[in-house]
């Protein structure tokens, strides 16, 4: 039996304008898929989870 149960998904969507140069869409892309925002925004959503004790037996996963 699975120790842990999904009862919730978020997803986030990130969005550039159509108009955006390819240049300025690849930067973009290069960070949102680097260790570092990952990393940070790992520590952001476990900083949220943390101010609702109701939340203390939560499992975070995080992927792309």
């Amino acid at each position: 039996m699975a120790k842990t149960v999904v009862i919730d998904e978020i997803h986030v969507t990130i969005r550039v304008p159509s108009d955006l140069p390819e240049v300025r869409a690849a930067e973009i892309h290069r960070v949102l898929t680097g260790k570092d925002f990952m990393n940070r925004l790992r520590r952001a959503v476990r900083a949220a989870l943390r101010v609702f004790p109701e939340l203390q037996a939560v499992h975070l996963s995080l992927t792309r």
